[in-house]
């Protein structure tokens, strides 16, 4: 076990990616090893997600929830700036590509410049089996997360916000999230 090694410059880390491509468990295993704070997008979204029963009233949809998300997510930012200016930050998201989603890693970026924190963006694959094989993993629904292959797979028709330039992308396909921030910290030391 690698002991706690937080960076000598705070980070704000952005982990982008399809559901269950493992954000979270990367955000977890990189708190661990540095101290950062999980920002997970189930933070904003179960705020919204669990009060309006989506997943459970098939007359609550996705879109129906997207405003309140928006204030939650602005609150959330708040708090972020707000932090002491030693901390760094994970936060995870899957962001489709959209001109919304583009301006959310953009403001993501913004928001790590006026922390004074190095901005760590990182875009996570993994294979279309592997993603589908994780998706009902035991846990998943504790956390009000997809857990429906089919649903799973109509969403990754959809195109994903592209990599900016300076995002380092890991495949997770075969990768344990202990090895894949081994990897992520060594790139960025």
């Amino acid at each position: 076990m690698t002991a706690l090694s937080p960076p000598a410059e705070p980070r704000l880390y952005l982990l982008q990616g399809a559901p269950a491509v493992g954000k979270l468990t990367l955000a977890l295993e990189l708190e661990r090893r540095t101290g950062a704070i999980v920002v997970d997008n189930h933070l904003v979204n179960n705020a919204v997600f669990v009060p309006m029963g989506l997943g459970r009233d098939p007359e609550v949809s996705l879109e129906q929830t997207d405003a309140l998300r928006d204030r939650v997510r602005e609150v959330v930012y708040e708090a972020a700036l707000a932090a002491p200016g030693a901390l760094s930050h994970v936060f995870t998201f899957w962001l489709p590509d959209s001109p919304e989603n583009a301006e959310h890693a953009e403001r993501l970026r913004l928001l790590a410049e006026r922390r004074g924190a190095r901005f760590v963006p990182v875009w996570l694959t993994a294979s279309r089996e592997a993603l589908l094989a994780r998706v009902a993993a035991p846990g998943r629904a504790e956390r009000s997360k997809l857990v429906e292959p089919g649903v799973l797979s109509e969403l990754l028709e959809k195109p994903q916000l592209p990599a900016p330039a300076d995002a380092m992308v890991l495949d997770l396909s075969d990768t344990t999230p202990e090895q894949a921030v081994e990897g992520l910290l060594a790139a960025l030391a």
